[in-house]
C-alpha cells in the first residue's frame, strides 16, 4: 500500500506551525510520578534480601563473638581471674550465644522503629531507652548464668551484678547500639536499592495545527515516520506532522510498546498484525490498518511482538 505524501500543515498565515520540541515532549509527560512504596521488612530482611532467620542468627553470634573477644580479657561476661583454657572458651562462646539470642530483639526494633521519617527523634531516643535495657538485660542474665555454671564464679549475685554493671554496662550498651546502628545502615541501603525511579515515559503529543493544538494520546499512534526535520505521526483518524527528529523521540517511547524497525520508521508493537520474510533477513509488516512497512534485519531483534502474535 502507497503512504500519502508527508506535507507540513500551515497555520492560517501559510507558514508551518508545529509543537514538538523538547518543552512541549516535556509538558506532555506525567506531571507526577508515583512514589513507590516502600513495604515493611520482616527482621530476616533487614539484615540483607530475604536473609533466613537462622544466618541472622549466625551473623548475630559472630558479631557478638568478635565484640567479647576483643574486649579480652576485661569483657562484659567474664568471671573475672585466670580460667582454665576450657572453662574460658565455654565463658566466651556462651557469651556470644547469649548475645546471638538477643539478636531477633534488636532486629524487631529496628524495624518496629525507624530513625528516617517524621518521627525520627523519638523513635531514635526510643532506640536508646531500648538497647539499654536489652545492654542491662544481657548483663543481668550472664551474671546468673555464671553464679548457676561456672565454678570459678565465687561472687554472690547481688555483688556480681553491682560489679558488672558498674564495669562493663557502658561497654555492652555502647556494643548493643552499634548492632542497632549496623541494622539500620544495612536497611536503609536495602531500602534504596529497592526503589528505583519510575520510568516516564511520553504520553501524549503536543502538536499544533490550523489555529488549534491538538493533545494527541500515543496510544493512537500506530507508527512514527521520519521526515528529515519532521516525524508523522500516524494515526486511525489521519496524520500529523510535527517538527522533531525520530532520534529524539524514540528514547521518550514505552521499549514495551514501540520498537524502531528502520532507521526512519518506528512502529507500535500492537498494530502489527502480520509478519512476512523477505530476503536476506530483511521482513515486511502488515498492520492493523493495512499499512505495510518494511522491517530491516538490523533492527529484527529489537521487535518485541505483543502476546498472542504469531
Amino acid at each position: 500500500m502507497r503512504n500519502p505524501p508527508l506535507r507540513a500543515r500551515q497555520d492560517d498565515r501559510g507558514s508551518p506551525h508545529f509543537g514538538f520540541g523538547p518543552s512541549q515532549i516535556q509538558s506532555a509527560l506525567d506531571q507526577k510520578a508515583k512514589v513507590p512504596h516502600i513495604p515493611h521488612m520482616t527482621t530476616a530482611e533487614l539484615t540483607g534480601h530475604s536473609l533466613p532467620s537462622l544466618r541472622s542468627l549466625a551473623l548475630g553470634f559472630l558479631y557478638w563473638l568478635a565484640f567479647v573477644l576483643v574486649l579480652e580479657p576485661g569483657n562484659v561476661m567474664g568471671a573475672g581471674g585466670h580460667l582454665h583454657l576450657t572453662q574460658e572458651a565455654i565463658r566466651i562462646l556462651s557469651a556470644s550465644a547469649l548475645g546471638m539470642a538477643a539478636t531477633p530483639l534488636l532486629l524487631a526494633q529496628v524495624r518496629r522503629f525507624p530513625v528516617e521519617g517524621e518521627h525520627r527523634w523519638r523513635n531514635l531516643a526510643t532506640q536508646a531507652a531500648a538497647s539499654a535495657l536489652v545492654a542491662a538485660g544481657l548483663i543481668a542474665i550472664s551474671c546468673v548464668l555464671a553464679c548457676w555454671f561456672l565454678a570459678s564464679e565465687h561472687r554472690p549475685l547481688a555483688l556480681a551484678l553491682r560489679e558488672e554493671f558498674e564495669t562493663n554496662w557502658s561497654v555492652v550498651f555502647f556494643s548493643t547500639a552499634a548492632f542497632v546502628a549496623i541494622a539500620h545502615a544495612v536497611r536503609f541501603f536495602h531500602l534504596v536499592d529497592s526503589v528505583k525511579p519510575v520510568a516516564r515515559f511520553l504520553t501524549r503529543v503536543i502538536v499544533k495545527e490550523r489555529g488549534r493544538t491538538l493533545f494527541l494520546p500515543i496510544d493512537e499512534v500506530h507508527w512514527i515516520e521520519a521526515q528529515g526535520n519532521y516525524v508523522a505521526l500516524h494515526t486511525s483518524a489521519g496524520m500529523h506532522v510535527v517538527r522533531e527528529s525520530l532520534s529524539r523521540i524514540e528514547p521518550q517511547l514505552d521499549p514495551s510498546r514501540f520498537s524502531r524497525i528502520h532507521r526512519s520508521a518506528i512502529v507500535a508493537v500492537d498494530s502489527i498484525r502480520e509478519i512476512m520474510p523477505l530476503g536476506a533477513g530483511d521482513a515486511r509488516l502488515r498492520l492493523t490498518d493495512g499499512t505495510e512497512l518494511r522491517l530491516s534485519r538490523t533492527f529484527r531483534n529489537r521487535v518485541r511482538m505483543p502476546s498472542g502474535a504469531g
